[in-house]
């Protein structure tokens, strides 16, 4: 039986699963297997999907069913831990989304607030509880993002880990390294992931690993990156944050999608052992081919060693 998931052991880095469509806009599953396949050998403290780059807001049930347990499938083969990422814009729906995850043997649930209509914390903390309920030991981790308009911050954390016991982490966005140090010297109990435009700083914060898109570019470069700021060589790491940060700049600022969907896939492309397609689900604007081509021509110029693969 695998080992529950804590704020201890919930660091590293953590790669996410890019949901495919075939040309039939139907879930493409053999993509999918591959995929996790592939990502279970590059040594991940763990993957995730279904959330905004899994487009959960995109999944019809019996969808979000299929691409779950075969997800869960695979990972638990491969003795790789799995976080299912929900969100519905009502209890009902989410609990529904949470109790298939557990049946499937997810080592956590990401907790998407219903966003429709921005919460009030009192309703998000009963929202919450009714989760732990349904996931039982399953632990749970809070996706702090803007798009589910209620944002926590640090002294909501305290509060909510006082109710909700099995709350053992967070997802926060990208802002002032200086809010998320707050967050983490406030309370230091959940284990706290960052993204890639600030890690460095919120590693020197308190971060406990990164929930990446540059996992599935490079996943070498990733777990390298990761390791340097474990590790203390900081030099190395300041100088990898302003490439990646200059990459987003010149690059992918410039790309035809604008959704976590359609760049995290386009993310994951640049990576040619993926196979899943660059498609998102309308009405949403997918990348393109030429966006990869400037993408890699930028990166052999500027940026040669995300191109290597190793």
């Amino acid at each position: 039986m695998a080992e529950i998931l804590t704020p201890a052991s919930l660091q590293g880095v953590w790669a996410f699963i890019p949901t495919p469509w075939d040309e039939g806009d139907r879930l493409d599953e053999d993509a999918l297997t591959h995929d996790v396949e592939y990502l279970c050998t590059q040594n991940f403290a763990g993957i995730y999907t279904t959330s905004s780059s899994g487009e959960f807001f995109a999944l019809t049930m019996d969808e979000f069913r299929r691409l779950t347990s075969t997800v869960l499938r695979v990972a638990k083969r491969a003795g790789v831990p799995v976080q299912i990422g929900c969100g519905a814009t009502d209890t009902r729906a989410f609990l529904q989304q949470a109790n298939h995850a557990v049946e499937q043997g997810a080592d956590a649930v990401q907790v998407i607030l219903p966003f429709y209509r921005k919460l009030k914390l009192e309703e998000a903390a009963r929202f919450f509880e009714a989760v732990a309920g349904v996931c039982g030991d399953v632990p749970l981790v809070h996706y702090n993002t803007g798009h589910a308009k209620l944002m926590f911050e640090a002294e909501d954390y305290r509060r909510l880990k006082e109710r909700v016991p099995s709350l053992i982490g967070t997802k926060l966005p990208n802002r002032d390294p200086l809010w998320f140090a707050t967050v983490c010297e406030t309370v230091p109990e959940l284990s706290h992931f960052t993204g890639e435009y600030t890690f460095v700083a919120d590693f020197v914060g308190g971060a406990q690993g990164i929930y990446s898109w540059l996992a599935l570019t490079n996943p070498r470069l990733a777990i390298e990156w990761f390791r340097m700021c474990r590790s203390g060589a900081w030099n190395d790491a300041i100088r990898f944050q302003r490439q990646v940060n200059r990459y987003k700049i010149h690059v992918k600022s410039y790309w035809q999608g604008s959704s976590e969907a359609a760049i995290n896939k386009a993310d994951a492309r640049m990576n040619p052992r993926i196979r899943c397609d660059l498609r998102v689900r309308d009405p949403y604007a997918s990348c393109t081919d030429n966006d990869l081509e400037s993408a890699r021509s930028w990166a052999r110029h500027h940026f040669p060693e995300l191109l290597d693969l190793g």
